[in-house]
């Protein structure tokens, strides 16, 4: 017996004229999940269309066919997503032919696809077309296995490719990981549902739109978020390459239930981050240095620079009360020490060391670690005399803390009582009941009997709903 393993799609060459993608342009998924939002420059399209008019050898684009509905289908596009584009740009008058197609007819160059004379356009129309490899047999756009084979597809396709580590990571759906840091930094989000793509992605986080306002061209976003969740992850400063979040997002991949799963968002390094972020947009939020128009912080302009930034704030948040006067501290001390890190003087050692240890190595982050927090107490103890509060180490109530808050309050909710209730109607069960900061942990409050009360988890829930970040 010949041995011949079974396989899971067939491939189907065709030609499709280009006219049809501008044409019914509604029945190509441009942008599947596993894709990342890439924009050709004019020069790469006009190329394109160069090639198209000359029947130069263009590769074959490669499709997925993909069934909503007994009666419904479309095309998603594992690999040809800028050519498609090129050409719908062309056809819709945003593009112009180059102006080296003039050897070819002095009526072609610099004019938009309308500015064409009707032969020429016929040509065009009935005569262009793409090579395109359709695949078929993995139509379920809700298979796990079906869209893992489209994203390995693609993943393979991409080998070639000059992508970065976070480029080639981003294909890796199923990965929660991936979808958590897809949902708040990457451009375009997705809608498993309806199985098409959602651009501009609203649930992206401010910080990207306002503080952090710089390019995304190499999915820089996504890579920062990145690095900052590693920082999470290890409690302080770690070796945060791209590397390092590519290898992080393969090994959390979850097959059959990983693509859109975002129960990543719900860990406790995820919910850290997102509280850090929130408040490291919230420190320029008001300033007015911030350019909200073009590159929001400019001190935030070297990556190295802004990892700092985000470890000092952490560590403030984590360990001591962060009010409004450590809050302004902070920000007009990431002011200065940018200012003097942009100076080449030689008798500023720690900002010269600084600069010279810009690397994402763990002994260089830890390095400009020490450095920023040194510079900044210096800074905000001397020049802007603020008063520190530390935390009370001890977050949680102990056990015995609980029982005796318990026993002492006779189970009975403070905010259930607050509001009126019943006195039946406000005892919280034992097995469901909350220990309370009655002062917040986060505004100094101390982990002591006194300053604990019960809660019903519905009450506290809302509490906790009602602090931002």
């Amino acid at each position: 017996m010949a041995f011949s393993p079974e396989q899971e799609y067939i491939i189907v060459a065709d030609k499709i004229h280009i006219r049809h993608f501008h044409a019914f342009k509604e029945q190509y998924i441009v942008r599947p999940p596993y894709q990342r939002k890439r924009v050709w420059d004019t020069r790469k399209k006009q190329d394109l269309l160069d090639s198209l008019f000359r029947r130069y050898f263009i590769p074959s684009i490669v499709l997925r066919e993909v069934r909503l509905s007994p009666h419904d289908s479309r095309k998603e596009v594992i690999d040809g997503q800028q050519r498609i584009s090129t050409v719908q740009e062309f056809y819709e008058n945003r593009l112009k032919l180059p102006d080296k197609l003039k050897d070819v007819d002095s009526r072609l160059p610099g004019k938009l696809y309308c500015e064409l004379h009707p032969d020429i356009r016929a040509f065009i129309d009935f005569e262009l077309r793409l090579n395109a490899d359709i695949i078929k047999n993995i139509q379920d756009p809700h298979s796990f296995r079906h869209l893992e084979i489209a994203s390995e597809i693609f993943w393979r396709l991409q080998q070639g490719e000059s992508l970065n580590k976070i480029e080639t990571a981003h294909a890796r759906i199923f990965s929660p990981v991936r979808n958590f840091l897809v949902k708040y930094a990457d451009e375009y989000d997705f809608d498993f549902e309806k199985y098409s793509a959602i651009d501009p992605n609203p649930k992206k986080h401010k910080f990207f739109h306002e503080t952090y306002k710089r390019t995304n061209t190499r999915m820089q976003h996504l890579a920062m978020l990145g690095r900052f969740l590693l920082f999470e992850r290890a409690d302080g400063p770690t070796s945060v390459g791209d590397s390092v979040i590519a290898r992080l997002i393969d090994d959390t991949q979850v097959k059959d239930e990983g693509v859109g799963n975002m129960s990543y968002e719900k860990t406790k390094e995820a919910k850290a981050l997102i509280k850090v972020l929130n408040q490291l947009r919230k420190v320029y939020q008001d300033d007015p240095k911030l350019d909200l128009d073009w590159v929001g912080v400019v001190i935030f302009r070297w990556k190295y620079f802004v990892d700092s930034c985000y470890l000092l704030l952490r560590h403030l948040m984590n360990f001591y009360v962060y009010d409004e006067e450590v809050r302004l501290s902070y920000r007009d001390f990431t002011y200065s020490f940018f200012r003097r890190i942009n100076k080449t003087r030689a008798r500023d050692d720690l900002a010269r060391t600084f600069v010279e240890h810009n690397q994402q190595s763990q002994a260089d982050i830890e390095l400009r670690d020490r450095i920023i927090r040194h510079e900044f107490f210096k800074f905000a103890l001397e020049e802007k005399k603020v008063s520190f509060v530390e935390k009370d180490k001890q977050q949680a109530f102990s056990e015995a803390q609980r029982i005796a808050i318990y026993l002492r309050d006779g189970g009975i909710c403070k905010m259930c009582e607050d509001c009126g209730k019943p006195e039946n109607e406000c005892v919280a069960p034992w097995n469901d009941f909350h220990a309370d900061h009655i002062i917040p942990y986060s505004k100094g409050g101390p982990t002591t009997i006194e300053n604990g009360q019960v809660l019903c988890s519905a009450h506290n829930l809302a509490k906790g709903a009602s602090y931002d970040g």
